[in-house]
């Protein structure tokens, strides 16, 4: 019997045509890669809530949960997840190492440069599509 994925939320905050990405610290599953910062849902919370959450205990950092981005599921040896990816926008905070192991703001061809978690791949994709048609629109126009 196959088991329910687990649910976790993903952030796409952009700043200056960057992204920020976060570094898994040591000790935890996958220690040491990349991902979009995000994490499990409390029972009882609502994505925007917990993804809301989980950036401030992980990054000391606020921001307003805007509208979805992506959906990702992807089957890890250890269990499948579904990744709800939401754009966000900071709103307030520093940005600190509470729960990550460093971060960086990076372009989206940047992503290919890092060694990102395998469930984190669609969504670099899709960003990396939508980068490069903006920027088409804007050499046309």
């Amino acid at each position: 019997m196959a088991s329910l994925p687990l649910i976790v939320t993903a952030a796409i905050v952009c700043k200056d045509d960057h992204i920020l990405i976060t570094r898994r610290p040591g000790g935890s599953r996958h220690e040491g890669m990349w991902e979009f910062p995000g994490g499990k849902l409390d029972p009882g919370e609502s994505p925007s809530e917990g993804l809301r959450r989980e950036l401030l205990e992980e990054l000391g950092l606020d921001v307003a949960v805007k509208e979805i981005f992506e959906v990702v599921y992807h089957c890890y040896e250890w269990g499948p997840v579904l990744i709800l990816a939401y754009h966000c926008a900071p709103i307030g905070g520093e940005l600190r190492h509470i729960q990550v192991s460093d971060h960086r703001w990076v372009t989206p061809d940047d992503l290919d440069r890092y060694d990102i978690l395998p469930a984190d791949r669609p969504i670099i994709e899709k960003i990396q599509q939508a980068a490069s048609g903006s920027l088409s629109k804007r050499s046309i126009t």
